[in-house]
């Protein structure tokens, strides 16, 4: 048994919406945390949403299409 999906199945149109719901979603959280001008997390703490926002998504799109 390969555990590591070598080959992608094709996604019904639910679960495409729905990805997309929730890559919207974060994308919008992201967009209200505070960045310097030049784009980058305003502090160690800002940092850490991201990273953890960029793992939720992560996971989310897993539990969806898994």
């Amino acid at each position: 048994m390969n555990i590591f999906r070598p080959e992608y199945r094709k996604l019904s149109e639910q679960e495409e919406q729905l990805v997309g719901d929730v890559k919207s979603t974060a994308q919008a959280l992201y967009n209200l945390l505070p960045k310097t001008e030049d784009g980058r997390a305003k502090n160690r703490e800002v940092s850490l949403a991201i990273t953890k926002l960029e793992e939720a998504v992560m996971w989310a799109v897993k539990g969806i299409t898994g």
